[in-house]
């Protein structure tokens, strides 16, 4: 049995599908933005561990698992932000811990710079995730996919660094979470939107915004990431002042399963730590679901 629920809810019409486990602290945890990701793929090897001393919540993001497959070619992550704002409400959580992977982690960063916030953010993780701002050519070959188990070997092989990761098993896995009917629709808009659309702030812009965030933050990164920049955990940690670093040794882009335990130990000591509670300042942040240029794919849940 898994040590953690299965939920799904309704969100502003919109059905969520999110795991749930454990009581204390609410932390939220937010997978990458890879083809063939889940809440339960990228979490199911931290939440037991994470749910002795927290209240856990990992969604499937819009577009992603057994949430409805909803996307918008003009803001696609302000979209998903404003999505996690509300799925956060109907659930009564009014602040917590925040950790995503990858683009995960990447959301989490965009979120906690814009004004009025989202959310009341406690602390915030992103593990291998900097909102592309140090990415690689390699980013590229994780992006350009078409549903097939040897497009999706090629992406795991970016994840991945032991070969005992890249299994038929998982591989298997992965594919069939990719062809979920509006999957591949719902990721691909925002990479496929016309360049009027692109983002609305510059990378510019936003580092320097970054440069102004008074959440604590820990900066996970990998030793064998191929879609990061070799140094990017320290450049990054430059740009925000007061941020810590850890990086693992025999991971490449998801340390929570190559190395759960010291994964699961690394973030409980940093979350728990009594050193700066600062939290990320709550206001009417409107909700914008309802102005995105947003499409059902016509094979949503």
């Amino acid at each position: 049995m898994a040590p953690y629920q299965h939920r799904t809810i309704r969100v502003g019409g919109i059905k969520t599908h999110f795991l749930e486990a454990g009581s204390g602290p609410d932390l939220l945890l937010l997978h990458g933005g890879e083809y063939g990701a889940s809440a339960e793929i990228t979490w199911k090897h931290s939440i037991e561990s994470l749910a002795q001393q927290f209240h856990v919540l990992a969604p499937d993001i819009l577009g992603w698992g057994e949430t409805d497959k909803i996307y918008s070619f003009s803001d696609p992550a302000g979209y998903r932000i404003s999505h996690m704002k509300r799925f956060l409400e109907t659930l009564g959580v009014s602040k917590a811990y925040f950790v995503g992977n990858s683009a995960g982690g990447g959301l989490i960063l965009r979120a906690s710079v814009l004004d009025p916030a989202p959310f009341q953010i406690r602390k915030m993780v992103t593990i291998c995730g900097n909102a592309s701002v140090f990415k690689t050519e390699s980013q590229a070959d994780l992006e350009d996919y078409t549903p097939s188990l040897v497009n999706m070997k090629k992406i795991v092989a970016l994840l991945y660094h032991d070969p005992k990761w890249q299994s038929d098993e998982n591989i298997r896995k992965r594919y069939e979470s990719s062809i979920i009917p509006g999957a591949w629709e719902a990721l691909s808009a925002a990479r496929l939107r016309s360049p009027v659309h692109q983002a609305r702030s510059s990378t510019e812009e936003f580092v320097k915004k970054l440069s102004q965030l008074r959440v604590p933050l820990l900066i996970m990164s990998c030793e064998h990431d191929p879609l990061n920049q070799r140094d990017w955990d320290s450049n990054f940690q430059k740009i925000v002042p007061g941020s810590k670093v850890h990086r693992f040794k025999h991971s490449a882009h998801e340390p929570q399963i190559e190395e759960a335990e010291e994964f699961n130990r690394v973030l409980s000591e940093f979350l728990l730590s009594l050193r700066s509670q600062s939290l990320l300042a709550y206001s009417t942040f409107q909700d914008t679901v309802t102005e995105f240029d947003c499409t059902h794919s016509p094979h949503g849940g």
